[in-house]
C-alpha cells in the first residue's frame, strides 16, 4: 500500500514540475509573432574572398525557410523584417600538422559575421549587430571551397537559431 502511495505521489510530482516548465522546454512560440515575412538583404563583405556573401544569403534564405515559420520576400516594402549583415573576415588556421615535415595536415576555414535582424513595422530591434562565427575543415589536398560552404551553412544556421526568443 505504502509503495502505491510513493508511486502516485511521484507522478504528481512530476506532472506539476512538467506544467510548470521546469522540465526545460519553453511553452510559448520559439520566434516573435508579430512577423511573418523576412527580406534578407545581400550580405556585404570585408573580405577579399568573393562570393561567400552570396552563399550565406542563399543560406540564410533556405534555412529561414526551411526552420522557421516565416516567409521570405524580395521586396523589403512586402517584408515584416528585414535581415541585413556583413561578412567581417574569412581566415585560415592550420590545425595540425605532420610531426616529420611539418606540413599542414588539416586546416580550418573560419568566417566571422554580424548581422541585424529588425522588425519594419514597429522598429523593434530583435538582433543588433550581433556576432557569428562559423567554421569548416579541410584537410591538405581538399578542395577549401568545400569548407567554405559548411562554414557558410553553419553561419546561416546560427543567425536561424538566434532569432528564436531568449526564455
Amino acid at each position: 500500500m505504502k509503495c502505491a502511495k510513493l508511486i502516485t505521489l511521484l507522478t504528481a510530482a512530476a506532472g506539476v514540475l512538467i506544467i510548470s516548465g521546469c522540465s526545460g522546454y519553453t511553452q510559448g512560440f520559439p520566434y516573435p509573432e508579430k512577423v511573418q515575412t523576412v527580406c534578407v538583404e545581400m550580405f556585404e563583405s570585408k573580405s577579399f574572398r568573393r562570393g561567400y556573401e552570396f552563399e550565406l544569403t542563399e543560406a540564410l534564405c533556405k534555412q529561414i525557410e526551411a526552420q522557421t515559420p516565416y516567409k521570405i520576400v524580395s521586396d523589403r516594402s512586402r517584408a515584416d523584417s528585414l535581415i541585413y549583415g556583413e561578412i567581417e573576415s574569412i581566415s585560415q588556421t592550420v590545425l595540425n600538422t605532420d610531426s616529420e615535415t611539418g606540413l599542414p595536415i588539416q586546416r580550418e576555414l573560419a568566417v566571422n559575421a554580424v548581422f541585424t535582424w529588425k522588425n519594419l513595422i514597429t522598429g523593434k530591434m530583435y538582433a543588433n549587430n550581433k556576432k557569428i562565427k562559423s567554421a569548416g575543415t579541410y584537410a591538405d589536398g581538399q578542395e577549401v571551397e568545400l569548407a567554405g560552404k559548411v562554414a557558410v551553412n553553419k553561419a546561416a544556421e546560427k543567425i536561424v537559431e538566434a532569432m528564436q526568443l531568449e526564455w
